[in-house]
């Protein structure tokens, strides 16, 4: 009987379309702010925009005028209209400059002769240092 070694794939080099598609994932992660950490895709941020700019005219408000947020991890926040805006604010420099460290570290991955392992992909730690 013929005995094969299997390696795990994740121990593998990542192939250039596995490099993209890990960029991808974490550039449309959650984005850690003073208030929590909160989904701020394109999507994500419209709604944000949306419910400021609407704030007073939103039946779903709190008693307190406040309004519930739904964070990252699927906690939930009660937020006043400057607070949802300063979310907003801090949350799209900090994307912007998360992705454009991913960007450029997806081009050095691809680019270098040894490619990271799709383990080490996974890991937005090590797209980020």
């Amino acid at each position: 009987m013929k005995r094969s070694l299997k390696l795990n794939p994740n121990n593998k080099p990542a192939a250039a379309a596995q490099i993209k598609a890990w960029r991808d994932k974490h550039e449309a992660s959650p984005v850690a702010t003073t208030l929590g950490s909160f989904d701020c895709d394109i999507l994500s941020e419209k709604r944000m925009q949306d419910a400021v700019d609407e704030f007073h005219n939103l039946t779903t408000r709190n008693s307190d005028g406040t309004l519930n947020w739904v964070r990252g991890d699927n906690s939930v926040v009660a937020l006043t209209q400057p607070e949802l805006q300063s979310i907003i604010t801090e949350a799209v420099k900090k994307r912007a400059v998360r992705s454009a460290l991913l960007h450029v570290k997806a081009f050095m991955f691809k680019a270098q002769e040894v490619k990271p392992t799709p383990t080490q992909l996974a890991d937005i730690d090590f797209w980020l240092n």
